[in-house]
């Protein structure tokens, strides 16, 4: 953060890397789903203060940095209200973290079941179809030697 520009005309504007990161995670929202998505190093320090939901662990485009992305789903007295929900969100999460797809679709549709109209839970269940379909699994895409290691990289902005 700092002043940018000239004397007669100064803006106070946030510049760096973390405007960066903060443009990435907005635009993120359209592919989720959702409206707010913060990082790990957002969501861990205030965990007892929120509710959060992990989304996905992706590296962005035109990036190498691995981030994990959170989505708040309230303050901490509401945790009993999405209990049941995470638990089902978790389950298929790890999931489809280890590439065991088909249990993550169970999971996912039950998480679905609960919060119909939930971003995330439809964007994982296209991806899991999509990996069923395309025959991948634990060993054979992205991460290292080729093996899936649950990240998700965008190739585009």
């Amino acid at each position: 953060m700092g002043n940018v520009g000239a004397r007669e005309r100064i803006n106070y504007t946030l510049v760096g890397a973390v405007a960066n990161q903060a443009s990435r995670l907005e635009a993120l929202n359209k592919v989720y789903g959702t409206e707010i998505l913060a990082s790990g190093e957002v969501a861990r320090p205030t965990a007892d203060r929120f509710v959060w939901r992990p989304i996905d662990r992706i590296v962005a485009a035109g990036t190498t940095e691995v981030i994990e992305i959170f989505e708040p789903l309230g303050e901490s007295d509401s945790a009993p209200r999405h209990a049941a929900f995470l638990e089902h969100w978790h389950a298929g999460h790890a999931a489809y973290v280890e590439g065991r797809f088909e249990a993550a679709v169970i999971s996912f549709r039950a998480a679905a079941a609960l919060r119909p109209n939930d971003g995330p839970c439809r964007t994982f269940l296209e991806r899991c179809a999509a990996m069923i379909e395309g025959g991948v699994s634990p060993g054979l895409e992205g991460g290292s030697e080729g093996g899936w290691d649950g990240i998700w990289r965008f190739d585009k902005k």
